[in-house]
């Protein structure tokens, strides 16, 4: 089940108490999946797979994500932990995994250590069929 299929999009200004993504105006193009609603029996460790990826217009967050995806957990109501992060890469069906570790915690707000690496076999496997599964169905 698709969570989201779109543009993800900020203007770099601060709304409220909360910080913006960047202090510049950026989107991406992001895609949430449930994993579990394909497999009601199954109990995943992380049930969503989120992939992004750069439209080519505004700020680029690949060398800090972090504000990113705790902007897309809150606005989707995900946990951050919970969910398979992949960023697509410019050359053709390249994808790196981003791992958020939790770090620290300064009152409600938590840290995270962040690690890229690339995706194991079955974890390139479950993003590249999504991904297939996806297309199909636009078509």
């Amino acid at each position: 089940m698709y969570i989201f299929n779109g543009t993800y999009s900020w203007d770099g200004k601060r709304h409220g108490d909360r910080d913006p993504i960047a202090w510049f105006a950026g989107s991406y193009n992001l895609l949430i999946i449930n994993l579990q609603a394909h497999q009601p029996g199954v109990k995943f460790l992380k049930p969503y797979l989120c992939v992004f990826s750069e439209t080519g217009h505004g700020h680029s967050i690949s060398a800090n994500p972090e504000k990113f995806a705790k902007h897309v957990c809150t606005d989707f109501s995900l946990d951050l932990e919970r969910v398979l992060w992949a960023e697509k890469l410019t050359t053709k069906d390249r994808y790196e995994v981003v791992v958020f570790t939790r770090s620290n915690r300064l009152g409600d707000n938590h840290f995270y250590r962040i690690d890229r690496r690339s995706p194991t076999a079955a974890e390139r496997n479950l993003i590249c069929n999504e991904i297939e599964a996806h297309i199909k169905s636009l078509q």
